[in-house]
């Protein structure tokens, strides 16, 4: 059983990276009923860390701006560096699935001096920052899409990705853990990520350092899938030493 710090601690995440979940998302991804995720909700609202809505809750920030917006900016420099470096790796008509995390919208954004290249994503902001640029071919999946980070999910959506064989799948991650795993916090992101290390002959994942020896409820890999992760501050020592082990490239933008 999970302890309920733990639940709390999981559903501040969860308002963290989306700013308003519903009872029934919570629910989901911790394994619980309805009725025990509102019960964990509760003293978090009691404590001021989030707002009770109708059907779910929101984080006690402004709701003018999209929590995908919030996060662009979080580690903003951070993420703009690690972008450059793994710009570096994509040559001119290489053809890659990229995802939807802020950080990858940064790699996006790196990636627009670059030429001829067969972009499959699930994001409508990655599409638009790469499409109609220097004879780029940009596909965008089916799915469901969310409305804080307008991103497809769904078994459309991996469906659709599983038509393609591409050089890279360019990552983001929700954590990495003591044991050196990659997590997410949702189950949705998970499985696309999955998908996208199938259909790629290697795979990135990027990372901004605030990721690091954090805790999130999915595993998406080990080390063992992944040819590249890149950073930008010097991440723990087990953790350098488990990718040597794994062949894994650790690319550091400082």
């Amino acid at each position: 059983m999970i302890r309920a710090s733990k639940y709390e601690a999981a559903i501040l995440d969860a308002l963290n990276l989306r700013g308003r979940v519903t009872i029934n998302e919570l629910a989901g991804q911790l394994g619980v009923s309805g009725e025990t995720a509102r019960r964990h909700v509760e003293p978090l609202v009691k404590k001021g860390l989030a707002i009770r809505v109708h059907g779910g809750v929101t984080a006690p920030f402004s709701l003018h701006e999209a929590p995908f917006h919030r996060r662009l900016k979080k580690n903003r420099d951070a993420k703009r560096r690690l972008a450059k470096v793994a710009a570096t790796l994509i040559e001119d008509g290489d053809s890659l699935i990229i995802d939807c995390g802020s950080t990858t919208a940064y790699v996006a954004q790196a990636l627009c001096d670059h030429s001829d290249l067969h972009v499959i994503t699930n994001s409508v902001e990655i599409a638009r920052t790469l499409a109609s640029r220097n004879g780029n071919r940009v596909y965008v999946t089916g799915g469901e899409l969310r409305a804080d980070d307008a991103a497809a999910f769904g078994k459309v959506a991996v469906d659709f990705i599983q038509q393609f064989n591409v050089d890279y799948a360019v990552l983001s991650i929700g954590a990495v853990n003591k044991k050196n795993e990659l997590l997410d916090f949702y189950l949705c992101e998970a499985e696309f990520s999955r998908a996208a290390i199938q259909q790629a002959r290697q795979t990135c994942f990027v990372t901004d350092s605030s990721k690091f020896s954090k805790d999130a409820l999915i595993k998406v890999c080990g080390l063992d899938q992944v040819d590249f992760v890149v950073t930008e501050g010097e991440p723990p020592t087990p953790f350098k030493k488990a990718c040597t082990e794994n062949d894994t490239r650790l690319l550091i933008s400082n």
